[in-house]
């Protein structure tokens, strides 16, 4: 990989465009051994490498389940929830599409995104633009299925794990409160978040909230 930065930003736009194709464009991209360079532009000094890269892996996790896995095994995942959490925002907006999208494959793989944290920073984007609250909370649905499914199995116990861990988050509060955006495909997804996984805490989420703004003003 070329040390220069007006190399590699011009290099990576190329291979972004490249893995916004079809799968097959996207697996390409991965055989050519990009992933280890994606790595290290993570942690490029650069916000502007960082959102690319980001955008780039963004791209490849909308992909197969296999090409999930491929990002897993190159060790992105952890640095990519560092961004995530602690980068401007524009760089952690498309931090959140890549983890989001990455939640659209197996459970294992939900399972792996929520042992290295990626619930209390998807909570905490609940209160961005549009776009970024909707990729957000269409990744928690899907964590919350998977921690549904966990339940039913018995693996969890009587309560699905991962609702618990939301709602430690703060997560229930914000979710509840997007039932009255103006935006019809939050409200929509927000409501049914609070009616399959939070009905019976509906009446506390309100309580909360209520404290909350209370403490605010």
């Amino acid at each position: 990989m070329h040390n220069s930065t007006s190399i590699q930003t011009p290099a990576l736009q190329s291979i972004g465009n490249i893995a916004t194709g079809n799968s097959l464009q996207t697996q390409v991209v991965i055989a050519s051994g990009t992933l280890p360079a994606l790595l290290s532009l993570l942690s490029s000094p650069k916000d502007g490498i960082q959102k690319v890269a980001c955008r780039t892996i963004s791209n490849i996790t909308a992909g197969f389940p296999s090409q999930i896995q491929a990002v897993i095994d190159a060790n992105i995942i952890l640095p990519l929830m560092n961004i995530l959490q602690n980068a401007d925002f524009k760089t952690r907006k498309e931090a959140c599409w890549a983890i989001s999208s990455a939640t659209y494959g197996g459970a294992s793989h939900i399972r792996y995104l929520v042992r290295l944290g990626c619930i209390k920073p998807l909570c905490d984007l609940l209160t961005m633009d549009t776009e970024t609250i909707q990729v957000a909370l269409a990744g928690l649905d899907n964590i919350l299925k998977v921690g549904e499914m966990d339940k039913a199995a018995g693996s969890s116990g009587a309560v699905n794990q991962y609702a618990v861990d939301v709602e430690e988050a703060g997560g229930v509060v914000t979710i509840h409160k997007l039932q009255q955006h103006d935006n019809v495909g939050i409200y929509k997804l927000a409501f049914n978040i609070m009616d399959k996984y939070f009905s019976e805490n509906e009446e506390v989420g309100v309580a909360i909230a209520v404290l909350a703004v209370d403490s605010s003003s």
